[in-house]
């Protein structure tokens, strides 16, 4: 059934699958794509890595070349959590937004995060919710005022959004 929608959106975008197919096999228009899409390397991890957005500063993207779903993941969890509303609308604030993914999950758009300037006077938060497992430094940044995770791939205990809050050790965070 997935495999059909995305096959399906492929062919909506261009003429038929044959034409995808065709245009895989020219190595330049591969590499065109790939370089005007992909910036600067911004950082990898053990399952993606993530580049500048050359079309818009504003994203980034990631590349996901094994299958550990960790795009598909992330974009799911998104897909959610910017539906909630009410009691829950807060859980929003928390993650970086996911833009866009490819049918098959290995390229995914994100919003861009920044590690906000020492210079500045806004204060990172002292507590986060309890949801988040992966407090490490590189998972988090700053999108305007906001503090924000965005590597949330692998947030397998993410069942309930509860307004419970978690203190973060020093010594593993800032």
């Amino acid at each position: 059934m997935i495999e059909d929608t995305r096959l399906k959106r492929l062919e909506n975008n261009l003429n038929s699958i044959e034409e995808v197919s065709t245009i895989s096999r020219l190595q330049d228009v591969n590499t065109d794509l790939i370089l005007s899409l992909l910036g600067q390397k911004l950082g990898s991890g053990v399952y993606r890595s993530v580049y500048n957005y050359n079309l818009d500063d504003k994203y980034v993207i990631k590349i996901e070349p094994n299958a550990t779903d960790s795009n598909i993941s992330e974009y799911l969890l998104w897909d959610e959590i910017r539906g909630l509303c009410g009691d829950l609308e807060w859980v929003k604030e928390w993650f970086a937004p996911v833009k866009w993914m490819s049918p098959n999950g290995k390229i995914l758009v994100m919003e861009k995060t920044f590690e906000y300037p020492k210079n500045k006077k806004l204060e990172r938060p002292i507590e986060v919710p309890v949801f988040f497992t992966d407090l490490k430094r590189d998972n988090w940044g700053w999108i305007g005022n906001k503090f924000v995770c965005h590597d949330y791939g692998f947030l397998w205990k993410f069942i309930k959004y509860e307004k419970k809050m978690q203190k973060i050790k020093k010594d593993c965070f800032w």
